[in-house]
């Protein structure tokens, strides 16, 4: 393992009497990186970071930190939480109520008979743009301003790297977005390594460098999250990770530029880019993303790739507009704005465009 990985996970698998939370889990975190694993309840998310932590004991595998093995089933070695480096933010945030914000942050310090308390506290504090709030207690702070005292507890006696569980999830919506903006600026200017744990797919993507999606103990894809959007591993992972149209469809002709695919659902040939190379008759699923599609009223000026449908339903969302569309014998979801030509009546003709380059073909 290179000295530019931080957290290395091998095989690691942790059950529970006989069933598998982590199933054979492999993934690597690079210095200074923010890496996330999202996946829904019950996938092994907060398993697999519980065991990192050294919270938990795994049952097969091996977990190395800054190149220094901590957790080996073969091995037996198990090295306690407290000597493995970590800083832990927890959804919860775990802050002593009847403790100031100072005695908060400097109990861990104490606890581990480090010196220069006082000055590690209010360095924390100034680098997570709390200064002053020293004599506050929790119940004295917004919830954005406990999660970085949380924040700040972990960073004060300087850990290799930080494990955060959920961190945001007890925020409201506003608060949220505003705090992992400000989560990620943070990181990214002290350099910190950090493992990041969530649902929210949208978060992990604006806070991550990479991302891992778990399903059922497994990692199914690791990437960029520009490179899991773009090319999801399967139909799951393309429903997870954003809205999506997903059809069973069959190549008719493949050419060097375009390929022309049967899609049955929609009784339509469609042109497409993604499907390049692939052997005719071949039966493929492809993806259309909603927010990709054009509609109009009018016939629009393309020649391939127009459909026409029937609006069954329309759902205002403020910034956005989603038209369901009946067309043949299934329906395909389109996501329009402000400034789209949309149509406002609930069974009106209405033309979809499928531009070639938003088919993606996903593995089956």
């Amino acid at each position: 393992m290179t000295t530019d990985v931080m957290i290395e996970v091998k095989s690691v698998e942790k059950k529970f009497g006989p069933v598998g939370a982590v199933n054979g889990v492999s993934l690597s975190v690079r210095r200074g990186e923010i890496f996330s694993v999202i996946g829904p309840s019950g996938c092994g998310k907060t398993t697999l970071l519980r065991s990192i932590a050294g919270l938990d004991d795994i049952d097969g595998g091996e977990i190395s930190i800054a190149g220094k093995v901590v957790s080996s089933a073969e091995k037996k070695m198990f090295l306690p939480p407290e000597k493995r480096e970590l800083g832990l933010v927890f959804q919860s945030y775990a802050l002593w109520p009847h403790m100031t914000v100072y005695n908060n942050i400097a109990m861990g310090l104490r606890a581990r008979k480090v010196r220069d308390v006082e000055e590690r506290v209010h360095s924390a504090l100034n680098l997570v743009g709390l200064p002053g709030m020293e004599k506050r207690y929790p119940s004295q702070l917004s919830g954005g301003e406990q999660q970085r005292v949380a924040l700040a507890r972990s960073l004060a006696y300087e850990p290799k790297v930080i494990l955060l569980d959920e961190p945001l999830s007890n925020l409201d919506a506003k608060e949220r977005e505003r705090v992992r903006i400000e989560l990620k600026v943070l990181l990214k200017k002290i350099g910190m390594t950090a493992l990041y744990v969530t649902h929210d797919q949208e978060e992990a993507f604006v806070m991550s460098d990479r991302v891992a999606i778990m399903r059922k103990g497994v990692v199914i894809q690791q990437g960029t999250p520009e490179e899991i959007y773009a090319n999801p591993a399967n139909s799951y992972v393309a429903t997870f990770i954003g809205r999506a149209n997903i059809y069973k469809a069959s190549v008719k002709k493949s050419e060097q530029d375009n390929t022309l695919i049967s899609v049955p659902e929609l009784r339509s040939e469609l042109v497409c880019t993604s499907a390049n190379g692939l052997s005719t008759d071949k039966a493929i699923s492809v993806m259309i993303r909603p927010n990709e599609l054009g509609m109009s009223s009018a016939a629009p000026p393309q020649k391939v790739n127009v459909l026409r449908g029937t609006v069954v339903t329309r759902e205002y969302k403020g910034s956005t507009v989603d038209h369901v569309i009946k067309i043949a014998d299934s329906n395909i979801l389109v996501t329009t704005h402000r400034f789209c030509s949309m149509v406002n009546v609930s069974g009106d003709n209405v033309y979809v465009y499928v531009p070639p380059e938003a088919i993606t073909v996903i593995p089956e």
